[in-house]
Parts: structure tokens; C-alpha cells; sequence
């Protein structure tokens, strides 16, 4: 499970906390039902938790602050609606592939109302949104 207090390492906002909040209800559903799947969960050992990152780095999958030199300026980890779950082995886009519809649609990310970026972006991690990209589609291009 990722808590709140994991995902938020630096000052923030109650908005912000209130959509992690949501985002992170929403993600540790979708672990719980691909973990009964047989999708082992991970823990990063450079963050010590499910959030994937790098030793002293600025944000890196969780929150990020407005002058994190992480990521773009207008990233859901800024509003604290995106995180990046730890997945070394791909395990977890894997399993989510499997629910891809082939027209941008993605059946298990639907249910939970989750986005994520395309694995072959993420090598190592899952990056999973609660806000729609542009697109519009559940798994999209960064």
C-alpha cells in the first residue's frame, strides 16, 4: 500500500492531498485485485516504499513540488494526481496489457479510473494518473 505520508515528502496543499488521496484509493484497489492475479508487489529500495524514484531525487513518483526539476511543469504528480508504482520487472504493465482494447481503451484502468503512460516509456515503473491526458486515452503516449 502507498500512504499518504509516503507520497507526500514535501509541503502541499489540501487540495492536493484530497486528490492524492482519491488517486492513491484508486491505485491500491487495482494493486489488491492484480496482486490476487499473482502480480507480486515491490518495494523501491531507493524510497523504501511501492513509490518508484531515485536516492535524493526531487519528487521523482511521487508528489512533486511546482519547482521540482522532475518532469514537466504541468504534471499530475503536481496537483497529486499521479504516482509511479515501482515495477522492476514490468509485472504490472504486463498484467495490464492483457485489458488493452486496441482503440486507446484499456478495461481494468476504466474500472478503477486510472491513466497510465505507455509501458515502453516506463521501464521500471507504472505511471498512473487519475486526470485524463489530452488524448483522452487510458494509456497514452508522455
Amino acid at each position: 500500500m502507498i500512504y499518504v505520508a509516503e507520497y507526500f515528502r514535501k509541503p502541499h496543499s489540501w487540495e492536493q492531498e484530497e486528490r492524492a488521496g482519491g488517486l492513491l484509493a484508486n491505485v491500491e484497489a487495482l494493486r489488491q485485485e492484480a496482486e490476487r492475479e499473482g502480480v507480486a508487489r515491490s518495494l523501491d529500495p531507493d524510497t523504501g516504499c511501492e513509490i518508484s524514484g531515485s536516492k535524493g531525487g526531487d519528487g521523482d513518483g511521487g508528489f512533486r513540488t511546482p519547482g521540482s526539476d522532475t518532469g514537466v511543469p504541468g504534471s499530475a504528480h503536481r496537483s497529486g494526481e499521479a504516482v509511479d508504482v515501482y515495477d522492476p520487472e514490468n509485472k504490472l504493465d504486463t498484467w495490464l496489457d492483457t485489458f488493452e482494447t486496441g482503440d486507446g481503451g484499456n478495461t481494468k484502468l476504466s474500472v478503477y479510473g486510472l491513466f497510465r503512460e505507455a509501458p515502453d516509456s516506463t521501464p521500471g515503473w507504472c505511471h498512473l494518473q487519475t486526470r485524463a491526458p489530452g488524448s483522452g486515452k487510458r494509456t497514452f503516449q508522455p
